[in-house]
C-alpha cells in the first residue's frame, strides 16, 4: 500500500563557496578581499581557495573540490566554455560566476556571490554567552585601525570585523560583544567610537592580551564556529598548531586551505596563525608570540608537550629551524617542529580522507544534536518548515530578518515507489547531476520575496536536493514527480545554469539535451509488463528463471525469438524450395516465398499455446535432476530426495498460483470440439458440468481426467515477442540487486532533437533504458544479440548529445570477439568526453536462476 506521507530529512549548513584564483604574486589584493569576505560569513573560514594555472584549477585540487562540493564557484579568472561546461556537469553549483570588475583602472575585488550567506554576526550571542568556567558574559573582537588597519599579520590571522559587524556590536549586540581597537591611541580611528571600546597599542600588546584574557575572540575564530562541514582530518595537519611563516601567495593559500584539514572538534578554538617573516625581526613580538602560544595552544598535551609546527613555502628548512629554535627558548611546554612545503598542492587531503570523509559538526555550544531533522508531508507535494542552524535559536529579534543572509538546506526525501529488492531497505531520492531532474521538483525562486537574487536549487554530494533559506521566509512548495516526468523534464529542459558573466554576456544559453522525449511503443509495453508483475522483483523471478525461460520458449515468447523464428523460416524455405536458385522475378517462386512467410507469421500471431501442469511437472523434474548433479550434497549430510521433490513441487505450485493471481498465467483447459474441431479455452472461472462449443453449440460433459492447462498473458507474449522487453528486465535485475539506497529508471524513450520532428512524431533515435543508480545516470542500449547491435558509432554520437554519466551497451548473450570489436568502436568516440562507456553481457551463472526453487 503506498505511503500516505513522505518522510523528509532536512539538514541546515553554511553555504559553501569555492574561489578560483590565479596562482601568482599579483593575486594578493584578491586574496585580501577573499579573506575579509569569508571572515564575515558563517562558516566562511572553511571556504576553499583553489589555485589555478592556464585558466584551469590545479589538477591535484580537483578531488578536494569534488569532496568540498561547493554551492557557489566564484572565479577571478576567465574560464573557457569547455571548462565552464565541465564544472557545471561535475559539481552542479547553484552559481558559477565570474567576478565583475566595474572599473578596470581601479579594480575592486570584494566577492559578490549570487547568494548572500548568513552573516557571522549571528554567532555572537553564542560566542558571548556566559561560559562554564567564570560565568562571564561578552567577548572582545580585535580590530586593527589606523596605521595597523592593513597589517597583514592581524588581518590574516585574526580577521577584520566588517562595518556591519562593528555597528551591531555598538547596537543590538552590545551585550554580547565589544571592540578591542588595535593601534596607537594618537592614531585617528575612522568612524565613531563607543564607551565600551577598548584599546591596545600594537600587535605585540594584542598578543599579550590574548595570552591573558580568554574572552578575547577573533573574527577568524568566529567564522569557524558552529559550522557543519566535512571531516578531512589529517594527522599531518591536525596534530599540531599550524604557524605559517611568510607572506607570498603560496604561503597565504597554504595557511588558508590547511585549516580545512584540522579536526572539526577544534573549530571553537585557536588552531593557526599566518605570520609574515618580517615580524620575527622584532624580538618583543617573538616573546609575546611565545606567551600567546603557551596560553592559546591546546593541541597535543596529555603526557607530552603541546605541539606546534612552523611551515612555509617561501622559507627553507634551515630558516624555519632557526625561527623554531627562537620560540623554544625559555619554555618547555610546547614542542616546535618545522616543515618546508614546496608545492601549494601539498596541503591537499590524502585520498583516504576524501573517500572516508564524514559530514558533521565537531564543536557545539551547549548540547550535541543530530544535524538531520525529520519532517512529514503529503506524498506528492512537500510544504516544509525551514530548519534553521542551531545557533540561530539565540538570535535577537532585531536580527531575525532575511537580510541577515541565507543558508543551505539538504533534503533527503523518501521515495514512494520503492524498487529495493530487500524488505528492510527503503529507497530514497538520490538525484543525478548531469541530468537536471531538480527542475521537476522545484524551479528557481526568489530567496527574499522579491528583494533578493534568484537562486537555483542544486544536487549536493550524496544526491541530496539542496535549496536555500533565510530567516522568516517560507520554503517554496516542492513537488514529488513520477520517475518518468523527472527524467523527461530533465531531458527536455536541459542544462539550466545561469550566465558565467554578470548581465549575461555569454551569448546564447546552453542548448537543451533534446527537443522532446516520450515513451515509445516498446516503452508503453515495458511499463505494462512492469505493472502486470507488480514490480521488478516478480518480473525478475519469472523472466530470469531457467524453468520459466523454457516455458516462454514453448509459448513462443523468448528473448531469442528472432534467431529461432529466422531458423524456422529458413527450414520451411529449404523444405518447399529445396536447392533451387531463388529468383524473385519468377512469379511462382515469389508467390511461394510469400506464402511461407505469411504462414509463419499467422502461426506466430494466431496460435495460442497452452502448457499443462504435467508438462510443468516434467520440466521441474528435469531441472531438479540437473541441479542435484551440479550441486551434490556433502556425503555426511542426510538427504531425502522424495522430500526434496515434494518441497520443489510445492514451491512450483505456489509460484504458479501467484502468477495466476497477477494475471501472468491463465488457468483452465483447452477443449477441442469433436464435431467442428474448434478449440475453446475454458477458463477456471467459466467451469460448468457441461461444455458448450462456442461455434457449433454442441455440448459435452466436462472432462474429469485432465490436468490443468495454462496460457500466457497475451499482452506479455506480445511485449516479449514483438517488442523485446525481456532483456530490459535482465539489465534492471542485474543493477537492482547491487544498488544501494536509491534506484529508479525509465523504459524505452523516443528522442527528438528538433521541434519539427517532435511535432511530426519522427524520432531521431531511442534510448532503451535510463537508470538512475544512486545518482549515477546510465543510458543503455539493450540488445538480445550482437547481430542487432549494428551501428556503435551512431549510438556513441547520440550519447554525446544526451550526456549520461555512463553510456552502456547491454547484450543478452555471452561475451565474444564480435561484441568486443563493436564496443571498441563505441568507446573510441566517447574518449575524453567525460562519459564512461560500459559493456554488460550475459553471465548465465549470475543472471539466470537455474535452481528448482521459486
Amino acid at each position: 500500500m503506498p505511503n500516505i506521507q513522505t518522510s523528509v530529512l532536512t539538514r541546515s549548513r553554511p553555504i559553501r563557496i569555492a574561489f578560483l584564483v590565479e596562482l601568482a604574486e599579483t593575486s594578493h589584493p584578491i586574496i585580501d578581499e577573499i579573506f575579509k569576505y569569508c571572515f564575515s560569513i558563517w562558516g566562511g573560514r572553511f571556504s576553499l581557495i583553489v589555485p589555478c594555472t592556464n585558466g584551469k584549477p590545479i589538477e591535484k585540487f580537483i578531488p578536494w573540490l569534488k569532496t568540498y562540493d561547493p554551492d557557489i564557484i566564484y572565479s577571478y579568472i576567465d574560464l573557457s566554455s569547455a571548462t565552464q561546461f565541465w564544472l557545471h556537469e561535475e559539481f552542479y553549483p547553484s552559481s558559477l560566476q565570474r567576478h565583475w570588475l566595474s572599473d578596470e583602472e581601479n579594480p575592486r575585488y570584494a566577492p559578490s556571490p549570487a547568494i548572500t550567506p548568513l552573516a557571522v554576526s549571528t554567532l555572537l550571542p553564542i560566542a558571548g554567552a556566559p561560559n562554564f568556567f567564570d560565568g562571564a558574559r561578552g567577548i572582545q573582537l580585535p580590530i586593527p585601525v589606523g596605521e595597523l588597519a592593513n597589517d597583514r599579520f592581524l588581518r590574516d590571522s585574526f580577521g577584520y570585523p566588517s562595518q556591519e559587524l562593528i555597528n551591531l556590536t555598538r547596537g543590538v549586540l552590545s551585550e554580547y560583544c565589544s571592540l578591542l581597537l588595535v593601534g596607537n591611541e594618537t592614531t585617528y580611528f575612522p568612524g565613531r567610537t563607543s564607551p565600551t571600546d577598548k584599546r591596545t597599542p600594537s600587535r605585540d600588546s594584542l598578543l599579550q592580551q590574548l595570552a591573558h584574557f580568554p574572552r578575547i575572540h577573533s573574527v577568524a575564530r568566529l567564522a569557524a564556529m558552529q559550522a557543519p562541514r566535512s571531516d578531512l582530518t589529517s594527522h599531518r595537519w591536525s596534530r599540531s598548531y599550524n604557524i605559517v611563516v611568510g607572506d607570498s601567495v603560496h604561503d597565504r593559500l597554504l595557511y588558508w586551505n590547511s585549516r580545512l584539514l584540522m579536526s572539526p572538534w577544534r573549530d571553537g578554538s585557536d588552531t593557526d596563525l599566518c605570520i609574515p617573516r618580517i615580524c620575527f625581526d622584532n624580538e618583543n613580538f617573538v616573546a609575546e608570540l611565545r606567551n600567546f602560544m603557551g596560553a592559546r595552544n591546546q593541541i597535543g598535551g596529555g603526557n607530552s608537550p603541546h605541539q606546534a609546527t612552523l611551515r612555509s613555502s617561501s622559507l627553507q628548512d634551515s630558516d624555519l629551524e632557526a625561527l623554531a629554535d627562537r620560540l623554544r627558548r625559555g619554555q618547555g611546554w610546547i614542542a616546535y617542529d618545522h616543515e618546508h612545503v614546496g608545492d601549494v598542492a601539498d596541503c591537499t587531503p590524502e585520498p583516504a580522507a576524501l573517500e572516508q570523509q564524514l559530514f558533521g559538526m565537531g564543536q557545539h555550544a551547549f548540547r550535541s544534536h543530530d544535524l538531520w531533522v525529520e519532517q512529514f508531508a503529503s506524498r506528492n507535494e512537500l510544504r516544509l518548515s525551514a530548519v534553521e542552524p542551531e545557533h540561530l535559536r539565540h538570535t535577537p529579534p532585531p536580527l531575525a530578518n532575511p537580510l541577515t543572509g541565507a543558508w543551505a538546506l539538504d533534503l533527503d526525501i523518501e521515495r514512494d515507489v520503492d524498487h529495493s529488492p530487500f524488505s528492510n531497505v527503503k529507497h530514497r531520492w538520490r538525484l543525478p547531476r548531469r541530468l537536471r531532474t531538480t527542475q521537476a521538483f522545484i524551479r528557481q525562486y526568489n530567496l527574499d520575496d522579491g528583494l533578493g537574487s534568484i537562486v537555483l536549487p542544486r544536487v549536493s554530494a550524496g544526491g541530496f536536493l539542496t535549496i536555500y533559506s533565510s530567516m522568516n521566509r517560507p520554503i517554496p512548495k516542492i513537488e514529488i514527480p513520477e520517475d518518468t516526468n523527472a527524467i523527461i523534464t530533465a531531458l527536455q529542459s536541459g542544462r539550466n545554469w545561469a550566465s558565467f558573466h554578470r548581465f549575461g554576456r555569454d551569448g546564447r544559453p546552453p542548448e537543451r539535451l533534446c527537443a522532446a522525449a516520450k515513451r515509445s511503443s516498446a516503452g508503453r509495453h515495458f511499463w505494462g509488463v512492469y505493472q502486470l508483475f507488480d514490480g521488478i522483483n516478480n518480473a525478475r523471478g519469472f523472466l530470469l528463471h531457467e524453468f520459466w525461460r523454457k516455458q516462454l520458449q514453448r509459448y513462443g515468447a523468448t528473448d531469442q525469438r528472432g534467431d529461432l523464428r529466422h531458423e524456422r523460416v529458413r527450414t520451411q524455405i529449404r523444405k518447399r524450395i529445396g536447392t533451387k536458385i531463388l529468383d524473385l522475378k519468377n512469379t511462382e517462386q515469389a508467390q511461394k516465398l510469400a506464402d511461407i512467410v505469411l504462414q509463419e507469421a499467422d502461426a506466430e500471431r494466431m496460435i495460442v499455446r497452452s502448457i499443462s501442469w504435467s508438462e510443468f511437472d516434467t520440466d521441474l523434474t528435469e531441472l531438479s535432476t540437473i541441479f542435484e548433479n551440479d550441486n551434490p550434497p556433502p556425503p555426511e549430510q542426510e538427504y531425502d530426495k522424495a522430500e526434496e521433490r515434494e518441497w520443489n513441487q510445492a514451491s512450483l505450485r505456489n509460484s504458479v498460483q501467484h502468477l495466476c493471481s497477477l494475471g501472468v498465467l491463465h488457468q483452465g483447459y483447452e477443449h477441442a470440439c469433436p464435431k467442428c474441431l474448434h478449440k475453446s479455452w475454458i477458463a477456471i472461472s467459466d467451469l460448468r458440468a457441461t461444455i458448450v462449443c462456442e461455434v457449433c453449440s454442441d455440448d459435452h460433459p466436462a472432462p474429469v481426467d485432465r490436468s490443468w492447462q495454462f496460457r500466457l498473458n497475451g499482452f506479455l507474449r506480445e511485449a516479449l515477442q514483438r517488442h523485446g522487453i525481456g532483456p530490459l528486465f535482465w539489465v534492471l535485475g542485474r543493477f537492482q540487486l547491487r544498488s544501494g539506497s536509491s534506484f529508479w529508471f525509465e523504459g524505452p524513450l523516443s528522442i527528438f532533437f528538433e521541434d519539427d520532428a517532435a511535432l511530426a512524431d519522427r524520432p531521431a533515435t531511442d534510448i532503451d533504458l535510463t537508470i538512475i543508480d544512486n545518482g549515477i545516470v546510465r543510458m543503455c542500449e539493450v540488445k538480445q544479440s550482437e547481430r542487432q547491435f549494428t551501428d556503435p558509432e551512431e549510438l556513441a554520437n547520440t550519447m554525446l548529445k544526451l550526456r549520461p554519466d555512463i553510456a552502456m551497451i547491454a547484450i543478452m548473450e555471452a561475451n565474444n570477439e564480435r561484441i568486443q570489436r563493436k564496443f571498441a568502436k563505441f568507446s573510441k568516440i566517447l574518449e575524453n568526453s567525460g562519459i564512461k562507456p560500459e559493456l554488460v553481457t550475459l553471465d548465465i551463472d549470475m543472471d539466470i536462476d537455474r535452481s528448482p526453487y521459486f
